[in-house]
């Protein structure tokens, strides 16, 4: 698909039910039919760019930063982290951006997946996505499938745990840190500029909303709720993801009853909307074009 731009975004500020203010984005013209997306851990709203810029240009496209990330509100208690408050959070922006009556394509990336699941259950959710698309992420036993560390089961468990839920600075931006990062959410053949966008969002997060949101992934069990989403789901996967194995999407996919048989790309890591965002968007618009009408 051909490279498009969708034009200069309108910002929005979104408040979540306990009062957190959310930074949203809205492209595209305001009659087209509308996808939503949401992005991954430790990153933002920007890890969606590639994949926006390949999407029709006549599609309305609603990015937020979820809480702690990017320009949303940081929550001021460890009640403000779980996976229902990103299902407060997705479901306060579909009520701001998704008029009565009209449905809309979802997206989610890694967390942001998680978030859909979590939202299965909600009614906002069901009267407001016509479709689903999933990719890189899980809903149950992330520490223990992750394959980040090379070591016996239980030890390899330990150690993403850790990692996933330690505060602590990433240290400077240099070619270590740079190469550790692309080992651990990128496929061997990445290209440069694709990692260097990775690490500078990921440095760029705040680290103890990174390691607070990391401590919820390491204990996240969302299958009842994803059981619960009804609409027509596609999940992708990477043959090289690390963080979520493709165990995840055919676990996944047996769990929500609209999902089809899983997609895995070869040669892909966990960032799939910058590893591979044509497929994405492609994905995307078929969606769009069977579920969704403006």
């Amino acid at each position: 698909m051909a490279t498009r731009h969708l034009g200069p975004a309108d910002d929005l500020q979104v408040r979540s039910d306990d009062g957190t203010l959310l930074h949203v984005e809205v492209r595209g013209p305001e009659d087209g039919p509308t996808v939503v997306l949401s992005h991954c851990w430790a990153t933002s709203l920007a890890s969606w760019g590639p994949v926006v810029r390949e999407l029709d240009p006549n599609l309305r496209v609603v990015l937020y930063d979820q809480r702690g990330h990017g320009r949303s509100q940081q929550p001021l208690t460890e009640a403000g982290y779980g996976p229902h408050k990103l299902a407060d959070d997705l479901c306060a922006v579909l009520e701001a951006t998704v008029s009565e009556g009209r449905k809309a394509v979802v997206a989610g990336h890694s967390m942001g997946g998680m978030t859909i699941m979590a939202s299965g259950g909600r009614n906002t959710f069901h009267d407001k996505i016509g479709a689903v698309l999933l990719t890189n992420t899980g809903s149950v036993e992330l520490p223990q499938r992750s394959t980040v560390f090379p070591l016996p089961s239980p030890f390899a468990a330990l150690a993403t745990k850790g990692f996933l839920q330690a505060p602590l600075p990433l240290g400077p931006r240099n070619a270590a840190t740079t190469a550790a990062l692309k080992y651990i959410t990128m496929g061997r053949d990445a290209d440069p500029r694709t990692v260097n966008l990775c690490v500078r969002m990921v440095h760029e997060c705040n680290g103890i909303a990174r390691g607070r949101w990391g401590a919820v992934l390491n204990h996240l069990d969302i299958d009842r709720d994803a059981a619960r989403i009804t609409a027509p789901t596609v999940i992708v996967a990477g043959s090289e993801d690390k963080m979520t194995p493709p165990w995840h999407a055919h676990h996944t996919a047996s769990v929500i009853p609209g999902a089809d048989r899983p997609v895995e790309i070869g040669g892909v890591g966990h960032m799939g909307p910058l590893e591979m965002p044509g497929f994405l968007a492609e994905q995307v618009g078929k969606l769009v074009n069977e579920h969704v009408t403006a």
